[in-house]
């Protein structure tokens, strides 16, 4: 039975990042914009381009024509906003490549990760951040090369090692009253810039490229039960991160029944659909949906380890099976794929 389940699982990946990447807060992201997909919204300017060849490899972001002192590309993607201690979002990595400058090499610009709490606002004034500086920004001509931020988001100090915080009216410390854990806990953009955020620097026109946006968290499976008729009895054992197994349970011994299912949808979540007949409950995700094990209450299912599935969502439902052969549904968990 466990081969046969894997087999069908890997089948489902096989076409789930197209018809279910989306997301319900911040979590583990890969953005390698193949297919001209661009999953975290990353952007410059309108004059963005997706490119389907000449990336790290294939698809990649490209900004041919960026008029600044250095290029800030940014995502305000409600999947990357929020709290992302509570995420345990830890690390973040990418891929960049500079075909042009009108100055110099690129020689002296560093690269930084800036993570913004904008207050919900418009306006820059209100904006606290805190941002890391890392290695010098590829140099022109030199081709891709890849850069990893740390992210600690379960450090409680006031400014991490390394780390720097800003707001309106000091660009390397926080504002009075303020500190990390505000912004790590609220996060409302994400920007890569490619200047120091405390330097400024001569206008030129830049020729740049982003691939292989990688932010690792942990994933997460968040119950979901529709009216609240349906038995709250499936139940995530593990957390589903890629090259792992996840693990659920269903409580099949109070209903006194012999089996139990979990299915996964390949359309999504839903509420207020109750089929009747040999089904009993609330169907909480939409009906095209492969049943992928069928057990007597203990559920494992091996991830695969391709970083494609991160942040990936999977609408998923429990179920029993009564001795007359009735269905009986119980809650849901929406999964979001961590690593």
């Amino acid at each position: 039975m466990q081969r046969t389940v894997s087999l069908l699982l890997l089948s489902l990946f096989a076409v789930a990042p197209t018809a279910l990447a989306s997301g319900s807060g911040p979590g583990a992201l890969f953005d390698g914009f193949e297919g001209g997909v661009n999953k975290g919204g990353w952007t410059y300017n309108p004059g963005d381009i997706l490119e389907t060849t000449g990336g790290n490899p294939g698809g990649w972001w490209h900004q041919p024509v960026a008029d600044t002192y250095g290029p800030i590309i940014t995502s305000t993607n409600p999947n990357l906003s929020g709290d992302w201690r509570a995420t345990g979002v830890d690390f973040m990595r990418f891929d960049a490549i500079l075909n042009a400058l009108d100055f110099g090499t690129g020689s002296g610009f560093e690269m930084a990760v800036l993570l913004r709490n904008t207050k919900g606002t418009p306006l820059p004034d209100d904006d606290d951040y805190a941002y890391l500086v890392g290695p010098n920004i590829p140099l022109k001509g030199a081709g891709w090369k890849t850069f990893n931020f740390p992210i600690p988001s379960q450090d409680t100090s006031p400014v991490p090692t390394g780390w720097k915080g800003g707001w309106a009216g000091d660009v390397e410390h926080f504002r009075p009253g303020i500190d990390w854990n505000d912004v790590i806990t609220s996060v409302d953009r994400v920007e890569i810039h490619w200047l120091n955020p405390a330097y400024f620097a001569i206008f030129q026109q830049w020729n740049v490229g982003l691939d292989n946006i990688y932010l690792r968290a942990d994933g997460t499976a968040t119950l979901r039960n529709g009216a609240g008729g349906n038995p709250a009895t499936y139940v995530s054992t593990s957390t589903p991160d890629v090259g792992m197994t996840w693990t659920s349970t269903i409580d099949i011994a109070t209903p006194g029944h012999l089996l139990s299912v979990v299915a996964v949808s390949l359309g999504g979540p839903a509420a207020g659909i109750f089929p009747g007949g040999s089904l009993v409950g609330e169907l909480l995700i939409q009906p095209n949906f492969f049943t992928v094990d069928v057990q007597t209450g203990a559920h494992a299912f091996p991830l695969p380890g391709s970083p494609s599935l991160f942040g990936l969502c999977l609408a998923t439902q429990g179920a029993t099976i009564a001795p007359t052969g009735q269905i009986h549904l119980c809650n849901a968990l929406d999964l979001v794929i961590g690593g």
